[in-house]
């Protein structure tokens, strides 16, 4: 891994410890930089780059010595800020690889003894961490401190004498051994980082599908409520205008007033359209009006365009439904008039909502009809009992429709009268989970 590659990463992982709760946690994040611990992290840093300025100025502190010095103790203090993870500015990322790589070619010099006045061989720790610390197999890792090592207590026992070898060995040791620490700390700090931002970057991905996924339903959801306002309006702006053709071919002053107030109700049913159009997109956003109220407003329409006798009755207590379930009621009870009007023109009917315990059931029955079927009952509108029934079973529920049986309300004998009317009434069933 590159040094670069190492520093960016750090720099994308800091950004997201704010982002995910999992990473506050982590070293050098938000809820672990507190003052006392920072104190601590300064002292033990500050300890570092007096022991490197303090070895650096065996040599005398004139001259190349206390450059060497102040450069040497600067290189640890920034080399050590970034393991401990202070936040320095990442636009310094290249100085600090470059110092360290000076570090580095010092502990060449040291080898000759051109520098060993000057410069003990402490300058090179922190360039050693790391190195080692940037591998990423252990055994290697390893490898590399016993090398290390084994060349520094070298170079010191040719420069200083082997006399101070143990005292120095020592020194020596345990300044690699906590310059080491610090990089495995900062290590383990990486590549728990980078395992929160993996978790992010698939929780990002995730929410991001749910959330197609859910403008995907929704839209399907409003071109199927705007598909059945219209298939019903236009069902009914054709029995409208059927009629009104049909009086205007008759002829007559009679005829031609009966058709204009036809077609004045094909504009009310237009505009209704519209008004109907709306209510759906307001009820996909749940701020419908209670669907009693709905019922009611639909019971008393259809009353006054057909002239049929047209009852509703609630039963149970009523509470808010689902806007999926309430759609559902809804669209059911408006495609079984619209069934009425084509096939059973004149007939009674009676709107039946019941709220039990879990779940509610509509019903929609009606009698026998009065009057021919017209023209309409071949044409198809909305997307019919086998849509309302596909309706049903996405949420859970189930729709009957089928002739009353003899002695039922709007049952009768069954088969057509005289004249090819049903003398028996029909009704449509649906229970839904709500």
């Amino acid at each position: 891994m590159r040094w670069s590659d190492l520093l960016d990463r750090d720099h994308r992982l800091r950004s997201i410890q704010d982002m995910l709760p999992g990473a506050r946690g982590l070293p050098g994040g938000p809820q672990e930089r507190r003052p006392a611990e920072v104190a601590v992290r300064f002292v033990v840093l500050l300890l570092l780059a007096l022991i490197q300025f303090n070895d650096v100025g065996q040599g005398g502190w004139h001259g190349i010595g206390l450059l060497a010095g102040v450069v040497s103790a600067l290189c640890v203090l920034g080399w050590g800020a970034w393991v401990l993870g202070w936040g320095m500015p990442w636009r310094w990322s290249p100085y600090l690889a470059l110092s360290g790589l000076l570090v580095l070619g010092t502990g060449g010099a040291l080898l000759t003894g051109v520098l060993t006045q000057y410069v003990g061989v402490s300058p090179v720790f922190p360039a050693i961490a790391s190195v080692v610390v940037s591998v990423r197999w252990p055994a290697l890792r390893a490898a590399l401190v016993v090398g290390w090592f084994e060349a520094v207590l070298l170079v010191s026992a040719a420069t200083q004498g082997w006399h101070h070898f143990g005292t120095t060995g020592l020194g020596y040791a345990s300044m690699l051994a906590g310059m080491y620490g610090l990089g495995v700390g900062r290590r383990s700090y990486i590549l728990r980082a980078e395992s929160a931002e993996q978790l992010l970057a698939e929780t990002e991905r995730a929410n991001h599908e749910q959330a197609h996924a859910a403008a995907l339903a929704e839209r399907s959801r409003i071109a199927r409520e705007i598909h059945d306002v219209l298939a019903h309006s236009l069902a009914a702006l054709t029995v409208q205008l059927e009629a009104a053709d049909a009086l205007l071919e008759a002829g007559g002053e009679a005829s031609v007033a009966k058709a204009h107030d036809y077609v004045a109700k094909s504009r009310r049913i237009a505009r209704e359209g519209l008004i109907e159009t709306r209510r759906a997109i307001a009820a996909l956003r749940e701020d419908a009006p209670p669907m009693p109220e709905l019922l009611h407003a639909l019971a008393d329409a259809y009353e006054g365009d057909t002239g049929a006798d047209t009852e509703v009755k609630i039963s149970g207590l009523p509470r808010p439904l689902a806007a999926d379930a309430g759609l559902t009621v809804y669209r059911a009870a408006q495609e079984s008039l619209t069934n009425v009007r084509k096939h059973a023109p004149g007939a009674p009917v009676r709107i039946r909502l019941l709220f039990g315990d879990g779940r509610v059931e509509l019903s929609v029955a009606n009698g026998a009809p009065t009057a021919p079927p017209t023209a309409l009952a071949d044409s198809g509108g909305g997307y019919g009992l086998s849509g309302l029934k596909e309706r049903a079973e996405l949420i859970g529920g189930t729709l009957e429709a089928g002739p009353l049986a003899p002695g039922e309300e709007f049952g009768g004998a069954g088969g057509p009268d005289e004249d090819g009317r049903a003398r028996t009434g029909w009704q449509v069933t649906l229970r839904l989970h709500g």
